[in-house]
């Protein structure tokens, strides 16, 4: 097995992830088009990586991630708009009310599990500001939460919320 057939490997392993972001970073937007936005970023990553050269899984993962949330931008400012269907929960709408920056670094740590410096490297920000980021998504999203219980459901909260997993 060479290195391109381990860099193969890996894409592919990755690729799931890709998927799961994309459809999140652009919530509401169909599977095809967020299939579209992985297959532009394995496409460039695959075209500026050389799978000879021995690359940590880890800057490879980064590239990727960079690679999408950049094809996503593209997308948007061309003037593609996106929101979920009505039958999609809450928590989807409310994602997609964040501003881009926000849901892009709530997504990168809660949802793929990259560190505050990795998801720093990702964006091209700072930990400063990707903390400031990631406590205003949290925030948003929080009060989605706090919103008033109907009395139909025994003062329960309803069970579309935002756990904090870290």
């Amino acid at each position: 097995m060479g290195a391109s057939d381990d860099f193969d490997e890996t894409l592919e392993k990755l690729t799931p992830g890709l998927r799961r972001y994309a459809r999140a970073l652009l919530a509401g937007a169909a599977n095809d088009t967020a299939d579209e936005l992985v297959q532009a970023a394995l496409r460039t990553t695959a075209d500026e990586a050389r799978p000879e050269a021995s690359r940590a899984a880890l800057d490879l993962r980064a590239d990727l991630y960079i690679a999408l949330t950049n094809a996503a931008l593209r997308k948007l400012r061309s003037g593609s708009t996106f929101r979920p269907s009505l039958r999609q929960p809450a928590i989807m709408h409310r994602l997609a009310d964040l501003p881009f920056e926000e849901r892009e670094t709530l997504l990168l740590v809660a949802l793929e599990g990259f560190t505050y410096d990795e998801v720093a490297r990702i964006t091209r920000t700072d930990r400063p500001v990707v903390l400031m980021r990631l406590m205003r998504a949290r925030s948003a999203l929080t009060a989605l939460d706090h919103r008033p219980s109907s009395g139909s459901d025994g003062g329960r909260r309803s069970s579309s919320h935002l756990r904090v997993v870290k």
